[in-house]
């Protein structure tokens, strides 16, 4: 399979423009599962060496990149798809949900600037947002649900997730102290 570069970066610009017509594109476009994975592998190496040059070295290199940005995608995309397609009807399969869900990630590109101090955390924090607001969009053109349904798919959905990760940090932590 190869990648059409430039239909990702007319995506991507279009998602920069709030252009709605994308995400229904995106939807149903199986060829567009490998660009949402690039779209998600180019923001999570951009990110983490944002947190490596601030700091983390090497190992918060690894543990940013893997764990931060490509399991956050795959794990959002589940949660996501599954609370709005049983508690609310919504229509989607797990890869329709990726793929925009993997679009919506791309800001988290601009986590390379983590590195700038002072600047840094707020340019994380309005990341994390704008991937919060481009997730809005990308779940309900995926799920098909209305405005309510969607952000009230993305709250459960957030929470869960975050439950989720502080149980995998309390194993991650609990096992690393074992061994060390």
């Amino acid at each position: 399979m190869t990648l059409d570069w430039n239909k990702m970066l007319d995506r991507l610009m279009r998602i920069i423009k709030f252009d709605a017509t994308v995400w229904a594109e995106i939807e149903h476009d199986e060829n567009a599962t490998a660009e949402a994975a690039v779209v998600v592998v180019a923001a999570a190496i951009l990110s983490a060496l944002g947190a490596a040059i601030r700091g983390g070295g090497f190992q918060g290199f690894i543990v940013s990149f893997l764990v931060g940005t490509l399991l956050n995608w795959l794990l959002w995309s589940l949660v996501t798809m599954f609370i709005g397609t049983r508690l609310f009807g919504g229509e989607s399969n797990f890869w329709e949900m990726a793929r925009c869900l993997g679009y919506a990630n791309a800001p988290a590109a601009l986590g390379i600037f983590g590195a700038i101090p002072c600047l840094g955390g707020l340019v994380g924090l309005a990341a994390w947002v704008l991937s919060l607001v481009l997730g809005f969009f990308a779940t309900r053109e995926a799920l098909d649900l209305p405005t309510d349904k969607t952000i009230i798919t993305i709250v459960i959905g957030w929470v869960v997730v975050l439950v989720i990760y502080l149980l995998l940090g309390g194993m991650i932590g609990a096992t690393a102290s074992v061994f060390s």
